[in-house]
């Protein structure tokens, strides 16, 4: 039997506009922790543990904690020992056009409803979403109405993907404590010069922060630059995450599982650059976020044929290295891709001109292994080597 996924879901921030006021958010956070029923209440009764240790029976709150870094730290190494994982959304108010509409409340909550809905629904195959049961604020009634209305229950009336009963009042909790902990990165009222310690303590545990409206410029104030062709770092950022936001869009109604797992890998991209905009990720780190989600998982092999390879096909900008990927974003980034890319490609062009001499010297010319049309280009680029070698 498939093992239910289910989805706590709270939000951060207000809907105003008016970002002159002390007590409008600059941003709007939609977070969600994902745990599998088999591991749901092994994770509630450590949660409750972790509630008497460090709030006093109170509720599980980043507010609360917050006034200790140490301590919250403390909790973030205990939190990320535990069978869970981050999905978020970070909407971004300031970069909503005025003339778009869609800062009139009404709009905003049919415009985040449908982005949330839409990506939820295409990553998760069944999804019980869960929000308070109790005194929902205005926001959440309607992102559960849009969900009942839009979710097609099956024959028992049970929705695959949508709200389906369930309740937990811990887990919501560590819903709002990880909203508030990443408002203290992005959002201006809160920002902390703690986040990023804390993120470091708790990455492993976040699957994705998607950043909404799609917009390049969310990453140019995070990429530290100093270098001399540092000119040429925006041109290159620009393209390089507006494809990936084209793919994204173009292929998000996909349902073959390849193009979900290739836009869950540009996804993480996009995340890794926002939060480490100088790092790559290693491999089995990124193979290890895009498992969390699936039941069969992804090898080494799959993932640089299937997934990498196909994007590079299609004219995306992935940046490789020996320490593993990351979205290009300078002239260096290239350049370390073209580099990883040589080591392989020159020794088997090499290893090819070289079998091909033994042939013809054996046959006295008669038979060239490279005489096939298909092969016109790497007989090129054989003799053209070898007349630079010559000159």
């Amino acid at each position: 039997m498939t093992d239910v996924q289910y989805a706590f879901v709270t939000e951060y921030g207000n809907y105003d506009f008016d970002f002159n006021k002390n007590d409008v958010s600059t941003h709007f956070i939609i977070a969600t922790i994902l745990v599998k029923e088999s591991q749901k209440d092994m994770l509630e009764l450590e949660l409750e543990l972790l509630r008497q240790k460090y709030f006093h029976n109170a509720e599980i709150s980043s507010a609360y904690i917050n006034r200790n870094p140490n301590r919250m730290i403390q909790l973030l190494h205990d939190l990320k020992e535990l069978p869970f994982r981050v999905y978020a959304y970070v909407i971004d108010k300031r970069k909503i056009r005025e003339d778009s509409g869609i800062t009139f409340k009404k709009t905003f909550f049919k415009y985040v409803n449908r982005m949330v809905y839409d990506d939820l629904n295409r990553t998760f195959d069944q999804l019980d979403l869960v929000a308070a049961d109790d005194g929902m604020n205005e926001y959440m009634q309607e992102f559960k109405k849009y969900i009942n209305s839009t979710s097609i229950p099956n024959l028992f009336h049970y929705s695959l993907f949508g709200f389906n009963q369930s309740q937990s009042d811990l887990l919501l909790q560590l819903a709002e404590f990880i909203a508030g902990m990443i408002a203290q990165g992005y959002d201006k009222s809160q920002y902390s010069e703690h986040y990023r310690s804390y993120y470091k303590i708790i990455k492993k545990k976040i699957i994705s922060i998607n950043l909404l409206p799609h917009d390049y410029k969310h990453f140019l104030c995070d990429y530290q630059g100093g270098r001399p062709d540092e000119k040429y770092d925006e041109v290159i950022m620009k393209k390089s995450v507006n494809l990936s936001y084209q793919y994204i869009e173009q292929n998000r109604n996909s349902e073959e599982a390849d193009e979900k797992i290739r836009i869950d890998f540009l996804k993480f991209l996009l995340f890794n650059l926002k939060e480490n905009p100088n790092d790559y990720v290693y491999t089995q780190e990124i193979l290890d976020n895009l498992n969390a989600l699936r039941d069969v998982k992804i090898n080494h092999h799959y993932f640089r044929s299937t997934i990498v390879s196909k994007l590079r096909d299609k004219g995306l900008i992935v940046a490789s290295s020996n320490k593993g990927y990351k979205m290009a974003v300078c002239l260096a980034d290239l350049n370390d891709f073209v580099y990883l890319s040589n080591l392989t490609i020159h020794p088997m062009i090499q290893r090819i001109s070289k079998c091909r001499d033994q042939i013809l010297l054996a046959t006295n010319h008669e038979i060239d292994i490279l005489n096939q049309k298909e092969y016109d280009y790497l007989k090129r680029i054989i003799e053209m080597e070898k007349l630079s070698v010559n000159k």
